[in-house]
């Protein structure tokens, strides 16, 4: 076998290798939960009017912390459809960030606003004895 037949096998076997390891990374990554801020805040108990109303600055808060926790990267984004409104009677399209269902950020960022902060308040502090045994 000439050296140049070697070096186009070994970049070929060289390329099939990444190319598995991209499609077992891209299935790993894909297989966790994410979650949209409007899908976290629900999870809390917040009220849709309110997450309607807020939600919007929840998710600036949750995108700053997770930059300072990430190296300044940002979230995975997806499509989302809004609500229908005038000059726009079945919703529009726009981006929103999505994150783990179990990323610190999205808790960091929840507490920080004034307006979220009592929901993951609430969910964080735990029922007291005394109010578990009488429930």
């Amino acid at each position: 076998m000439s050296a140049a037949a070697e070096r186009r096998a070994r970049r070929r076997a060289t390329s099939a290798l990444l190319r598995t390891r991209r499609a077992e990374n891209r299935a790993r990554r894909d297989a966790t939960e994410r979650v949209k801020v409007s899908d976290y805040l629900a999870g809390l108990g917040m009220p849709a009017e309110e997450i309607d109303r807020y939600g919007s600055w929840a998710g600036r808060h949750i995108v700053s912390e997770y930059r300072a926790a990430h190296f300044g990267h940002e979230p995975r984004k997806v499509r989302k459809r809004t609500a229908p409104c005038k000059g726009h009677p079945k919703g529009r399209w726009i981006k929103v960030n999505v994150y783990r269902a179990t990323d610190p950020a999205l808790t960091a960022g929840a507490s920080k606003y004034k307006r979220t902060a009592p929901f993951v308040a609430a969910v964080r502090t735990p029922v007291p004895a005394a109010y578990a045994a009488a429930a």
